[in-house]
């Protein structure tokens, strides 16, 4: 007999055995199985979940802080609590690279520290997607994941390539192994990754989840625009319209023009449509961590949460969407991004946060900034950030308090702190701590949360308990804090 069928003959017999002891012994392997896996259904876990971290000092410092102590110590006491990192974490002396001419607003970025400290606060699972990922280029997106690498905290949401930033990562509990996967529907256009091809390198960038956008006009509507852009000859492309009006213009079909697809319909409205591509990367995503993990957390930066207000829904695209998430084997799916408060949703089971607004807001102590933001304002290279404060805040003569842009809104300045009791894959209970970030304060001070004092809190749970009503979620204010409890 040869040694290559000796060899055959070999793993056959092992197979055979092997096969023989999974029938002989079917009880024993299925207990394995299940000893394996550290959750069951009656397990109980819990999640802090935070909106948006802007962050530009440190804050350890604060640890004899009453107000903000009290939110560190239930943030320490889940078992993972995670929060959308906005902005850059590193030391500006020491960074290699530059401000892109292409931003998310403002220039964000704060010292390694900082990192440091939201650790120390307790925070496991960092998301890293969103408007200012690149605000200082792909350079101060690697510097800042390199950060959180070597505080060996788990981030997600950026990668070297887009299947890279659509990944689960993974963080490691005594009550069970959690996955967080984070995205962003509101993004710079150079900050989306991309996928390598044979011939091509990827691209480093953050999990972009593409929202197409077309205007529905009623016929007559679009006849008339139809009209105006013959006669006119304007559009995306000056050549194209050129081509249309000496052709008599178009007859049917899409119209593009100021950038906008134009479509006809029975009537004016607006229609959003979730990019087919992006959402199967983001679903695959979630049922391979949904395999892996025994807790799987959804996070995803979208300001278009903010647009129907706070007394309407969040669009539809955006909750058909994220009902698919949850389906695909996510047990929580957390918005943050319009920098305000939005409502809460329980489907089958599990929650869904339309905007948990801001956890840090330290938007107004950003110090250096780039030329580009002077510029914008009209103001000279002599100019310092407290003027370019000023000048974007217009604060009130008498009472030093912005009147315009953000700093302006007090409900930007409140948010909740949900804490969710899961057994299994169900959520029980979730406690919403009120937080206060100090609307009013002076700059060196704002946007640095505290648990509320019992009158803003009780205005923030009774506002956040309306902006849920819609969804039929129902929040009592009881003892200092919102609470949801499962029907029994």
């Amino acid at each position: 007999m040869s040694t290559r069928l000796r060899r055959i003959c070999f793993f056959s017999l092992l197979s055979s055995a092997s096969v023989a002891l999974c029938l002989l012994c079917p009880v024993r392997l299925a207990g394995q199985i299940q000893e394996a896996g550290v959750t069951s259904s009656s397990t109980t876990w819990t999640l802090a979940a935070t909106g948006d971290t802007i962050i530009t000092r440190q804050i350890r410092h604060l640890d004899q802080d009453t107000a903000f102590m009290a939110l560190v110590n239930k943030i320490r006491a889940a078992d993972a609590a995670t929060t959308n990192l906005e902005g850059h974490l590193f030391r500006m002396r020491e960074f290699k690279g530059y401000p892109q001419a292409e931003r998310g607003g403002s220039y964000l970025v704060g010292p390694p520290e900082a990192g440091a400290d939201l650790k120390w606060m307790g925070f496991d699972l960092i998301t890293t997607a969103n408007n200012h990922s690149t605000d200082f280029g792909v350079e101060g997106m690697l510097e800042t994941m390199g950060l959180l690498d070597s505080l060996n905290l788990t981030y997600a949401g950026t990668g070297m390539t887009a299947g890279e930033a659509a990944q689960a990562r993974y963080f490691e509990t005594t009550n069970g192994r959690f996955a967080l996967i984070g995205m962003a529907t509101s993004f710079t256009p150079m900050s989306q990754a991309g996928d390598p091809r044979p011939e091509f390198r990827g691209r480093p960038g953050l999990n972009a989840l593409r929202i197409d956008y077309k205007r529905q006009l009623t016929p007559a509507q679009m006849e008339t625009l139809r009209s105006f852009v013959h006669e006119v000859g304007v559009g995306t492309k000056s050549r194209h319209a050129a081509v249309l009006k000496r052709a008599g213009g178009p007859k049917t079909g899409t119209i593009r023009f100021g950038g906008v697809d134009f479509v006809s319909g029975l009537e004016n409205r607006e229609l959003y449509t979730i990019n087919a591509v992006d959402e199967d990367r983001i679903l695959r995503s979630i049922r391979n961590a949904s395999r892996q993990a025994d807790n799987v957390v959804a996070f995803s930066h979208s300001h278009d949460v903010g647009w129907n207000g706070h007394d309407a829904p969040a669009p539809e695209h955006l909750r058909k969407f994220v009902k698919r998430c949850l389906d695909a084997g996510a047990d929580a799916f957390i918005i943050s991004g319009p920098h305000v408060l939005r409502g809460v949703e329980i489907y089958e089971g599990k929650p869904i946060f339309y905007s948990l607004g801001n956890f840090f807001f330290q938007n107004e102590s950003v110090d250096p900034m780039p030329n580009d933001m002077f510029e914008s304002f009209g103001l000279e290279v002599n100019f310092q950030a407290s003027d370019y404060y000023d000048a974007r805040g217009t604060p009130d003569p008498k009472t030093g308090i912005p009147t315009t842009y953000l700093a302006a809104n007090p409900a930007v300045f409140e948010s909740v702190m949900p804490v969710c009791t899961f057994t299994g894959d169900k959520v029980i209970e979730i406690k919403f701590y009120p937080i206060d970030l100090g609307y009013g304060s002076s700059r060196s001070q704002i946007g640095t949360p505290r648990l509320a004092e019992p009158e803003l809190g009780r205005t923030i749970i009774e506002q956040l308990a309306k902006f849920s009503e819609i969804y039929g979620t129902t929040i009592k204010y009881e003892n200092g804090i919102g609470i949801w409890r499962a029907d029994k």
